[in-house]
């Protein structure tokens, strides 16, 4: 399940029909309007038919595992005939809820991973609690829109950086040091909560892929705050201890996930800082930097939860 364009998705279907002895489907949520289009009713023996990238019906009952990669696009190209924004709005968020609900009512397999724990862990909230709760290390942290908590909280951790508690595509909000204009502006503090954590220093941040047990993760190397926008840094593979893999796979066990891609950050004097979980992050991207073998990982365990 996911939208147009995503290579990943296209990536791990040819990995897995060129060594497996299986069929994938690729279900694009904001093109169903292509033929056949989905179709459901509840007397029918076929109840839900989605259609798959290249015009099949497929039968949900049918399906051994679904990953459930992205549901829904604001940015799909498709229906360029539909320019009012309110139509278009209306036709995604219809689009999604059918086929959410025939999953939800049809689909028998296995989840990677349900929508209600993709939904939960989303949420850095739900996600920071659970990492504290297990005993991992976390930076500092509030959440907070009280001007008043905000100046505590950056008085006693100079340097504090702050991010959005969810963001939105159309405008991605990268995570910054939080500016002396912010704190002295009360009115904007209060207009929406916040992420403030403590700055941990050093340049050694490790993306960490958990797929099932198996853990793989890259160390990459950058001075900027949020590596992200630019990937021209030094990248390589990266083993985590034993008892740090562990506490990603008891995050995921705790969040009732079985894969999750990570971010932490590894100091100067060797301790790993957990940051965030992000439940169907893009990994596709640390395989073309650092060589490690994601597809075939992801692939794999894809396959064994079907084949399980």
């Amino acid at each position: 399940m996911t939208h147009e364009r995503d290579l990943h998705a296209h990536a791990v279907k040819a990995e897995i029909e060129r060594h497996r002895p299986a069929t994938v489907h690729i279900f694009e949520t904001d093109r169903f309007s292509r033929e056949p289009g989905l179709s459901w009713s509840p007397q029918e023996l076929t109840a839900a038919v989605f259609p798959d990238a290249g015009g099949t019906a497929v039968d949900l009952r049918t399906l051994d595992a679904v990953w459930f990669r992205r549901l829904g696009n604001p940015r799909t190209s498709a229906n360029p005939e539909v320019t009012d924004p309110v139509h278009r709005e209306l036709i995604g968020v219809d689009t999604v809820t059918a086929a959410l609900g025939m999953l939800l009512t049809e689909f028998r397999g296995r989840w990677v991973d349900h929508p209600s724990a993709f939904w939960d862990a989303q949420n850095k909230v739900v996600q920071l609690r659970a990492a504290r709760d297990l005993g991992v290390r976390i930076p500092e942290t509030l959440v907070s829109q009280s001007p008043e908590r905000v100046r505590e909280f950056c008085a006693a951790h100079p340097g504090a950086v702050v991010k959005a508690v969810h963001g939105v595509m159309r405008a991605p909000v990268k995570t910054t040091t939080v500016s002396a204009e912010l704190l002295a502006d009360d009115a904007a503090i209060r207009l929406c909560p916040a992420i403030y954590q403590e700055f941990v220093p050093g340049r050694r941040h490790v993306r960490a892929q958990v797929f099932g047990d198996r853990v793989l993760a890259a160390l990459l190397e950058s001075d900027d705050l949020d590596w992200r926008p630019n990937l021209n840094i030094p990248a390589g593979e990266h083993r985590l201890p034993a008892a740090v893999e562990e506490s990603l796979r008891a995050i995921l066990r705790r969040l009732n996930l079985t894969m999750g891609i990570f971010d932490l950050k590894l100091t100067d004097e060797g301790e790993y800082v957990w940051l965030e979980l992000n439940p169907q992050g893009q990994w596709l991207f640390v395989e073309g930097m650092t060589g490690l073998p994601l597809i075939e990982a992801f692939a794999g365990f894809l396959y064994g939860c079907a084949a399980g």
